[in-house]
């Protein structure tokens, strides 16, 4: 008997003093509403409170927010708040996450990235070629991402998205050669042009119009590319419809 005690009282100290559980924090795009400045995150267990800051693209903080928890709601997801000046944008957000128990865990979440408005490179149908007449445009939007990368370069690595796009002529496995094709000549441009960061591109061929028509409509404006700069960690910063679009991005050879 005062053997089994004593095990049960090692058995007890021993519970007593093992180390918290440690907590795991999910959260994805879908969960952060940048403009109304909500991020809501899902914690593997039960938390206490909450801290984020806000870091700017100068590296600066812009704000931060606070906040305490009595449960985790059904669906598991705690939102918290911060502050931020107007016309500011973030470029990572850190949130510490801590249990009444005295476990805690930090975690970065790296929401910026920059769509470069442009005007479109008009290509032909049937056509990946840039015309002489449209470098113009392409000169321009390299200006806009070189200012982009000296802002933000020198806080984390940077990568080029280039995603392009067809009208509705031809079939739809011509359409997504096609556009890869096109986002492919724009980069290759960019990159003779001295653009040294890493630049992905992909072909989405007629699956993300911007202007929806029939099949088989031949609409120039509908044969384009996006640019997007974002962190070279990560998913494509794409969102809207092409959340719901498929593609396989592909790395341009470096300079």
């Amino acid at each position: 008997m005062r053997c089994a005690f004593l095990l049960l009282l090692l058995f007890v100290a021993r519970v007593a003093s093992a180390a918290p559980a440690p907590i795991k924090v999910g959260y994805d795009f879908e969960h952060l509403d940048l403009a109304n400045r909500v991020l809501q995150f899902k914690p593997s267990r039960a938390v206490a409170s909450a801290t984020i800051r806000a870091i700017g693209e100068d590296g600066s903080e812009l704000g931060t927010g606070e906040a305490t928890y009595d449960r985790v709601p059904a669906g598991g997801w705690l939102a918290i708040t911060w502050t931020q000046p107007a016309d500011t944008r973030v470029m990572m957000l850190r949130l510490r996450v801590a249990a009444a128990d005295g476990a805690a865990t930090n975690v970065e979440f790296v929401p910026w990235s920059v769509e470069i408005a442009h005007d479109d490179v008009n290509f032909a149908s049937d056509s990946a070629v840039i015309e002489p007449g449209e470098t113009a445009k392409l000169d321009a939007s390299l200006a806009q991402i070189e200012d982009t990368v000296k802002r933000a370069g020198r806080f984390m690595k940077l990568r080029l998205y280039i995603a392009g796009h067809t009208d509705t002529v031809g079939s739809a496995a011509k359409n997504r050669t096609l556009s890869l094709a096109r986002a492919v000549a724009i980069g290759s441009y960019l990159r003779r042009k001295g653009i040294a960061l890493p630049i992905v591109v992909a072909g989405f061929g007629e699956d993300v119009l911007k202007a929806r028509t029939p099949d088989n409509t031949d609409e120039r404006i509908n044969r384009r590319a996006d640019y997007v700069l974002g962190p070279a960690a990560g998913a494509p910063p794409f969102r809207g419809p092409y959340l719901k679009a498929r593609a396989s991005w592909k790395t341009l050879p470096a300079r």
